[in-house]
This record gives structure tokens, sequence and C-alpha cells, in this order.
């Protein structure tokens, strides 16, 4: 994209678990383009646990980094596929009235990004998708040797933010054809690396904190967050291993068989590991299959403990909830209420006049907080869906 006088409203999607330098500098370089709008990942994040902080917590953090405004991603949407967490985010930024997507990635190039997006919306791909799943091999090989076969960039989908800023460019293309695209280019330490760079990945942070070493992580934390990141209590999902075995034991296979990403009859392999496991990593060795990445097998578990359905699978979100905005992003709110096509949420008595799937929605999100509050260092009562306000930044 190039840059122009003209201010966007640029959208971020975030998980930050937790927010580290490298988000501050994507932050940082977005506000340059205009006011900047994040969708906040839920309680529970795509790789099938639990963040790091609450949502609201890493709300907080974002608006003190710069953003004006947040917005939840539920977790039907946050804890799925990347195409699934593409569609729920993309749909509240731009339903948020954003003209721009910024994000990181890998390769730092958005016409290489946009190539192998057009590519995986052809039916020249998709074909050599279906056929490359029925080797057996996960959707990632399936959907590499795809690309390669359309003489596609394959290269670019080693790189785990090339992969959601495709499938970003993807979705966005369809709900707003003229949306334009920026991307900083990642460096320092790769995805889910435990070692130390300019800038960190997350995962390294996470495990500075879980092993209460949290200040070996200073210089990765904004200075204007590190007090309250310090401050705020941590969850670890080991902390609902046995919570979470119990609940499964009690599931059917119909239960199994109705979770969100469910194909080639893996429920009947879950409802048999559910039974032979004592605790979650042989759980997770059990359902170790070819297709199936160690991500998408935590997905499937925690959904399962969760009580997540399909019914609204590859289906944009029926509400945005705001978590909390500045002075900059009451503006915005005050824009989208009028002119977005789903409700816009600030607080929970809105829920009371939603549709019957927008309701399923909030309650499963109420379900889900009240047991991500028993993986805090520090537990949590449950109904705090119900009594945390609306951040609002007075700058």
């Amino acid at each position: 994209m190039k840059r122009s006088d003209k201010m966007s409203t640029v959208g971020i999607v975030a998980e930050f678990n937790p927010l580290h330098t490298g988000h501050e500098y994507l932050i940082k370089e977005a506000k340059k383009l205009g006011n900047v709008v994040c969708v906040i990942s839920s309680n529970f994040v795509q790789r099938g646990d639990t963040a790091i902080y609450d949502k609201r917590t890493r709300a907080k953090a974002a608006l003190l980094c710069g953003c004006d405004i947040c917005i939840e991603l539920p977790i039907l949407w946050s804890m799925s596929t990347a195409q699934n967490f593409a569609l729920g985010a993309v749909s509240n930024l731009i339903n948020m009235g954003c003209d721009t997507i910024a994000f990181g990635s890998e390769c730092g190039d958005i016409d290489e990004l946009t190539a192998l997006s057009c590519i995986i919306e052809s039916d020249e791909f998709k074909n050599h998708l279906t056929s490359e799943l029925k080797k057996g091999i996960t959707f990632a090989k399936a959907r590499e040797n795809a690309v390669r076969l359309c003489g596609g960039n394959y290269k670019l989908l080693s790189g785990a933010n090339n992969n959601l800023a495709i499938e970003y460019i993807a979705v966005a293309k369809k709900i707003k054809p003229d949306i334009s695209f920026f991307t900083v280019k990642r460096i320092g330490s790769e995805h889910d690396s435990k070692n130390e760079d300019v800038f960190v990945c997350a995962s390294f942070i996470r495990e500075k904190i879980k092993e209460n070493c949290f200040c070996e992580a200073k210089n990765y934390i904004p200075d204007i967050i590190y007090d309250l990141f310090e401050k705020s209590p941590y969850s670890d999902i080991n902390r609902l291993e046995n919570a979470i075995l119990a609940v499964l034991r009690t599931r059917s296979k119909d239960d199994l068989k109705n979770l969100p990403d469910v194909s080639e009859g893996i429920e009947n392999r879950l409802y048999s590991a559910i039974r032979v496991s004592s605790d979650i990593d042989s759980l997770y060795n059990e359902l170790k299959v070819k297709r199936y990445t160690l991500a998408r097998i935590r997905r499937l578990v925690i959904s399962a403990f969760l009580g997540l359905g399909n019914s609204l699978f590859m289906k944009s979100p029926p509400y945005m909830r705001i978590l909390g905005f500045n002075k900059t992003g009451e503006q915005i709110l005050k824009n989208s209420s009028t002119t977005s096509p789903v409700p816009v949420i600030t607080k929970v008595s809105d829920i009371d006049s939603l549709s019957q799937e927008a309701k399923l929605v909030f309650e499963t999100e109420c379900r889900a907080t009240d047991l991500y509050n028993l993986s805090l260092n520090v537990p949590s009562k449950s109904g705090t869906e119900f009594t945390e306000k609306i951040i609002k930044m007075e700058c």
C-alpha cells in the first residue's frame, strides 16, 4: 500500500498473547496511516490454549500502546482454523469501518501475499487441494503442494504470519473488494521460537511468565504496559487438566461429532483416546494422526471441553462487542453504530435484544470465560462477563 495524506481507519487482527515490542512496532507503523482499530482474541487462542492474560487486560495494553478501539473476537472464531479466525476478525474490522488491514508477515511484501491469496481462491488450487488431501497428509502440506502445482510461491506458506496474512487478504477482498493492505516485515525470532532477539515471539515471554521469571522478558515488553502485565493474574492451561479430562469423559460420540472442524471420523478416535488417557499429554499422543496438526488436535480437545458446536463455523460473528476505546475510538464507535450491518455491543444489557444465534455466541463466551478464570494463578469467580466494565481511556 502506498502512503497518502488521506487518513485511513486501519484494522489490526491480534491475539497480543501477550503484547510485546514487535506488536508495538506494528501499531506505531499503522498509526502513521490513520486511526487504529484492533480485534482481540478471546480468552482462548488459535493454537488451542488459554491466553496468558485475559482479553480485557490485553485490550487495555493495546489501548495504552496506541490502538484507538478494541473489539472482542469471540471464542467460536478466536480458537478456530485460520480461515474461520480470519473471517471473524476481518468481518468485525470492516463492519467497524476499516478501509485498510495491517499485519505483520515474514516476507513483508503485499504484492507477493496478494498473488498467493488469489491462487488459493482459484478453482485450480481447490481441485489440486482436494486431490492432495486424499493422500492423507496434513492440510498445511496439502495446501503447500497445491500452491506449488499452481506455480505459486509455496515457500511463503512456511511462515505462520504469512499464512494468516493470506487468509486476511482473501476474506477482506470478498467482503470489501476496494480495501487496502499494509504489512510490516517481521524481524527477530521466528514464530514460536524461544530464542532471544531484537524482537522475540510471544511464546518466549509466556514461558518466562509461567516460570516466574517475568523480569527476563522486560526488554521485550513496552515500558507503558510492563507494570500492567507484571501485576495481572496470568493463565496456565495445565491448571485445568483434571477438569478437562473429567468433562471429556462425559461427552458422547454425538457430542464429539458436532465439534467445529471435525472430519475423517476423528471424533471416534477422540472418543477412544479420552477413555485411555489419564493426562493431557497422553491424550494428545493418542490423537496423533498424520493429517491433524498438534494445534488442530488441541483445538479439538478444548472445543470438546468447552462444549463448542459447529452451527456457526465459517459464518461471520452476529455482533461486535467492544472491549475498550479512547477518545478517538469513541468517535469511530459512534460512526460505526449507525453503519454496521451487525449490532454493536457496549454493555451486557444490549444482548437481550439480539437474535437467538447471537445469544448463543454470548452464552458460549460466558461459559468459556467462567472456565478460563479457573486457569489463572489467582482464580477468579464466575460471571465476570456480566460484571467487567468497558475500558475507557481519557486520551
